[in-house]
């Protein structure tokens, strides 16, 4: 059975220094550096891969997204790491254990730290867990009103176009896709057509922006609650299972650069 995990590394500064620009390009070379300790080919794969890939990464946990992160040595920060498939949350772990990653200095950019812990659980983190699909097939909640809050910029790419905005349809397709590519269990493709069924009931949403090195890309953040109808069973089941899922996958452009990150809220 495929399981999805989220784990959040503890990394401790070993100097100290400024990312002038967003740092999530260099949270996945560092995390790429971490697979090819235990499996180059794979490490290879994953850079290569031009469409959806099996992991996202986050930026610093904590610290604003669009403006300069000042590191101080001997401080602990946090990141997190997504991966969709064992192959690749096995390979992780061999590096931390059997090549000793964990007793390595590490770079993220030029700024060099150390691994001090990782946590798997929410009981540590809220933001690691692990599920599988069938679990989240099995799950009771069905809610007509899903909540979400998008907590880093979160855009669509069509194109050279890009979508600033939290049109359902987007959201959940997107979700769709990467189900569909990495989990056992599919989902009928068809039920795409029914995304625009799916209205927002309520959102507040700002702008945001996030600098690379060589570009900057523009999205939403914030809390939006979206409502599906209550006599779709079909979409009832399927958007709950997505929204549940969008914690591992993120969504839309850039996941593997710490934007679209997502996490599903009760609603009050």
């Amino acid at each position: 059975m495929r399981i999805f995990h989220s784990v959040v590394i503890k990394l401790q500064a070993l100097d100290e220094g400024v990312y002038d620009f967003y740092p999530g390009q260099k949270v996945h070379s560092f995390f790429l550096d971490l697979i090819s300790k235990s499996d180059p080919k794979m490490a290879k794969l994953l850079h290569d891969e031009k469409k959806e890939k099996p992991f996202t990464v986050s930026s610093f946990l904590g610290l604003n997204v669009d403006e300069p992160i000042h590191i101080n040595k001997h401080s602990f920060y946090f990141i997190r790491i997504t991966m969709l498939n064992d192959e690749i949350f096995d390979s992780m772990i061999a590096s931390l254990l059997e090549k000793n990653a964990l007793r390595q200095e590490m770079k993220i950019g030029n700024i060099p730290y150390r691994i001090v812990e990782i946590f798997f659980d929410k009981e540590h983190s809220k933001w690691a867990a692990h599920a599988s699909a069938q679990e989240l097939f099995l799950s009771p909640l069905e809610s007509n009103l899903i909540k979400l809050r998008f907590h880093t910029p979160t855009l669509f790419r069509s194109g050279d176009e890009h979508n600033r905005y939290p049109v359902p349809e987007k959201v959940f397709f997107s979700l769709l896709r990467k189900f569909n590519k990495f989990s056992e269990f599919k989902i009928e493709q068809q039920i795409e057509k029914q995304f625009k069924e799916i209205s927002i009931l309520e959102r507040k949403t700002i702008s945001k922006r996030v600098i690379f090195r060589d570009f900057y890309l523009e999205g939403f953040v914030g809390d939006v609650i979206f409502k599906v109808p209550e006599n779709n069973q079909e979409l009832l089941k399927i958007t709950n299972v997505l929204a549940d899922f969008a914690f591992f996958a993120g969504v839309g452009y850039k996941t593997t650069m710490g934007l679209g990150q997502i996490e599903r809220l009760p609603i009050e």
